[in-house]
């Protein structure tokens, strides 16, 4: 007799489009136990990178050095990158708005852009390198994996938020969600000249980026209803009060297990008392969840932009100049980012919270963190306020920029999705412009800010069977080998980023 088949798509449909899906039975599978077909479907996987324009220490200052209020001190645990390997590692300065999700995220360090050290020619540059001047000649290696030969702020091939689009698929009418918190230079005499850009579509073509939060609402959700609105929420729920979805297929229920054979038969039954199970636990909670994907509050109006800087540090930036209320701006894009995810409007999102070599003031945001710094962030790193130099200064700017990675965090990690949370089926990497090492210009000064050495990737989500928790040290891994897992995760099928060969392994465990 000719066995009965089913593939592993097959769902039970039933009337008022009810679907149940089937556990794995002796008849979808060969002679070998092996599935016929790929069955179910699965999670949109998402990808996001977040961008800081600052390197991670102080110019001629130690790790574990710095100046605070006059005070000169030397003090661990303000770096970024732990001392201590694994999942059982301190929390450092930085970090501090990630620490409750400590077991969501990877932080990868020695992370290095390889250079030439005996000649400053774009010849000479290796593959995968930075051109001896930053910091433009680190920006294409960083955000491509392409060599650069010159300083120019461009990317030589596309970047990785571009490259994974094929592989996540698109989600609503946005192909890739690319948008900035600050929206001004702030130097007079000069321009962005690229530095505004860390998306690229191909080599030498990047993707303006949005600055306004009202536009890129507007852009989202102006004409925006989330596809389960209060009332058809209610009704559906209304709906399921009166007949379970087992109810809605029962004819169809009932004629394959006429069909299939006994031991088929005692899993499907088991499997449909389980679901009747669910469907009673779940109906006494599903009334009082809120909606996971619904449209945001309006983001307003009022988005003033600061005028130029009226100088590089002193008193004269206590005054409004050089700042256009980015911690705000950096939140509202980082909310956007997350219900855009969620409602699948799109599943790639950048967001450049400042540009490379900013010189947005940073006096407002030092003084809400307890230490005025009288400098712009670019200064900063090169101790412009002459009280408050050193790795805390930097530190607390650098903290500041993670906020707004955590903030996206945790939105997705608590919104539920599936079994899990939205989360889950993400990667959502933060990366700063530059380490804290050796002087990539003159290739001899040591604890420099203009460095393409020491620097770290923040990896967060579980996509692709990613295992977060951990401090991973590498001996000078490629930040685009970081890149390509997480490419991988959401599902990129290359083993190669631009001239960079061979995704991050520790990153699954």
């Amino acid at each position: 007799m000719r066995r009965f088949r089913l593939s592993r798509r097959t769902v039970l449909r039933g009337m008022g489009g009810a679907v149940v899906g089937l556990p794995v039975l002796d008849c979808m599978l060969d002679g070998n136990g092996q599935a016929l077909a790929q069955g179910g479907g699965s999670m949109p996987r998402r990808y996001a990178i977040v961008f800081a324009g600052q390197a991670l220490g102080g110019d001629g200052w130690a790790e574990n050095q710095y100046q605070l209020a006059g005070v000169r001190k030397t003090e661990l645990g303000h770096f970024i990158v732990p001392a201590q390997a694994g999942a059982d590692y301190a929390i450092t300065t930085p970090l501090k708005p990630l620490e409750r999700f400590k077991g969501d995220f990877n932080i990868v360090s020695g992370l290095r852009i390889p250079y030439d050290t005996t000649s400053t020619d774009g010849a000479a540059v290796p593959p995968g390198g930075a051109f001896r001047d930053f910091h433009g000649g680190g920006a294409s290696p960083l955000l491509s994996g392409v060599r650069s030969t010159s300083s120019n702020f461009t990317a030589e091939g596309p970047s990785s938020d571009q490259l994974v689009l094929p592989a996540v698929g698109k989600g609503g009418s946005v192909d890739s969600l690319v948008v900035r918190a600050q929206p001004s230079w702030y130097l007079a005499g000069s321009s962005y000249a690229g530095r505004q850009y860390i998306s690229y579509s191909a080599k030498r073509k990047p993707i303006e980026s949005q600055t306004n939060p009202m536009t890129v609402y507007s852009a989202l959700f102006s004409n925006f209803q989330a596809a389960g609105t209060d009332a058809i929420a209610r009704q559906d729920f209304e709906r399921r009060a009166e007949a379970s979805v087992l109810s809605l297929i029962s004819a169809r229920r009932q004629a394959l297990l006429g069909r299939v054979g006994n031991a088929d038969k005692l899993r499907l039954q088991a499997h449909f008392d389980q679901i009747r199970d669910l469907e009673g636990r779940l109906s006494a909670v599903v009334a009082s969840q809120g909606m996971t994907c619904k449209k945001p509050a309006d983001v307003g109006t009022d988005w003033a932009v600061g005028g130029d800087n009226a100088a590089a540090g002193g008193d004269k930036l206590q005054t409004n100049t050089g700042y256009s209320d980015e911690a705000r701006r950096a939140q509202i894009m980082a909310d956007l980012i997350h219900m855009a995810f969620v409602c699948d409007l799109t599943r790639v999102a950048t967001l450049q919270i400042t540009v490379f070599q900013s010189h947005m003031n940073a006096y407002k945001i030092a003084t809400a963190a307890g230490t005025p710094i009288l400098a712009d962030l670019h200064e900063i790193g090169h101790n412009g306020d002459p009280m408050n130099r050193g790795q805390l200064p930097v530190s607390l700017m650098l903290q500041w920029h993670i906020s707004t990675y955590a903030r996206l965090i945790e939105n997705l990690k608590n919104t539920p999705e599936g079994a899990g949370t939205a989360l889950d089926s993400s990667a959502i990497v933060f990366m700063a412009e530059a380490g804290h090492g050796r002087q990539l210009n003159d290739a001899k000064s040591d604890n420099a800010t203009h460095s393409v050495e020491n620097m770290m990737l923040l990896i967060a989500g579980r996509a692709g069977g990613m295992k977060p928790g951990r401090h991973i040290p590498t001996m000078g891994a490629h930040p685009a080998q970081v890149l390509l897992g997480a490419m991988k995760a959401v599902g990129f099928a290359g083993d190669t980023m631009g001239e960079v060969k061979g995704p991050l392994a520790a990153l699954f465990g």
